[in-house]
C-alpha cells in the first residue's frame, strides 16, 4: 500500500491566513471533484522559520493506483499555490502496511 500526503500551509504571504471558510470552499470545489475519498488532519508546522497551521490530506491506496492518483495531488497542490499565493506545497509518498479490521 501507498499513502500520499499533501501538506497545505495556511499562512498567506502579507495577507493573513487561509481561514476555515476559505479552506472548506477549496476542499469542496477543488479537492472533492477530483477524489472519491481522503482524510484531513489539522497540524502545525513551520516554513522558513515561521510557525503556521496546516491542513494535511492523505489517501491510502494500492501501489497500482499511484500513477493515477499522483497527478491529482499535483493538480490540487498547484491550485492551492495559485489560489492562496503559496511558495510551495509538500507531497509525500509513504509505503504502508495497512490492516483493516
Amino acid at each position: 500500500m501507498i499513502r500520499l500526503e499533501l501538506t497545505l500551509g495556511r499562512n498567506i504571504p502579507d495577507a493573513g491566513t487561509v481561514n476555515d471558510s476559505m479552506m472548506d470552499h477549496f476542499i469542496r470545489t477543488v479537492i472533492m471533484p477530483l477524489l472519491e475519498f481522503g482524510t484531513f488532519i489539522d497540524g502545525i508546522g513551520f516554513w522558513k522559520g515561521e510557525e503556521e497551521q496546516c491542513k494535511i490530506l492523505y489517501v491510502e491506496m494500492p501501489e497500482s493506483e499511484l500513477a493515477e492518483m499522483l497527478p491529482k495531488f499535483e493538480q490540487i497542490g498547484n491550485a492551492y499555490k495559485t489560489m492562496f499565493r503559496q511558495d510551495s506545497v509538500m507531497i509525500s509518498q509513504v509505503s504502508t502496511n495497512m490492516v483493516m479490521r
